[in-house]
């Protein structure tokens, strides 16, 4: 099918998963976006309740970080609320999506394919997932390339002369003190 023809639904709906909104639009493809915290969403995006996401989507891009709250939100029963031949990518966190869950998924044909950067047991990968023509793992490099190097280290350059001119970086991970 064309992309024009799709809906790409959007697990967390943060910097990174508005980032691949505005690329998927670019595509062609309707976007939904499923978080609980998420504010100032683009008129072109439908916020919408994680079931209504799973029932409407024919691709879902998970982007949510790894909580009691979402551990295994991707598990059988989510699966079996999807669109039959659905694709399913995660690129946050391993344990977002139950690795067993996902191989039943790809048997029954409720998924036609996964992508999956990140596996909940690292650096196990299950023999009948690695075997299995619709699934594609990497090993947690979505983020790379030349260019997102040369930016992260230019990124860190910055924060560390920020710092060294007795500036607060904008980066910071922590609570750091002057």
């Amino acid at each position: 099918r064309r992309l024009s023809e799709l809906t790409c639904g959007i697990v967390g709906f943060g910097r990174i998963g508005r980032a691949t909104a505005a690329k998927m639009q670019a595509l062609g493809c309707r976007v939904v976006a499923h978080d609980p915290y998420a504010s100032n969403v683009p008129a072109d995006v439908e916020l919408a309740e994680f079931d209504t996401l799973l029932a409407r989507s024919d691709i879902i891009i998970i982007h949510a970080p790894l909580s009691p709250a979402t551990r295994h939100l991707i598990n059988k029963d989510a699966i079996s609320r999807m669109r039959r031949g659905s694709l399913l990518i995660n690129v946050s966190r391993g344990g977002v999506v139950d690795t067993a869950a996902v191989i039943e998924g790809l048997d029954s044909g409720i998924l036609s394919g996964v992508g999956l950067d990140v596996l909940e047991d690292e650096p196990h990968v299950p023999p009948e997932l690695i075997a299995h023509p619709g699934a594609m793992i990497t090993p947690h490099v979505a983020f790379s390339s030349d260019a997102s190097l040369i930016e992260l280290r230019r990124r860190a350059a910055e924060e560390v002369v920020r710092v060294l001119s007795g500036e607060m970086p904008e980066q910071a991970r922590n609570s750091p003190r002057r």
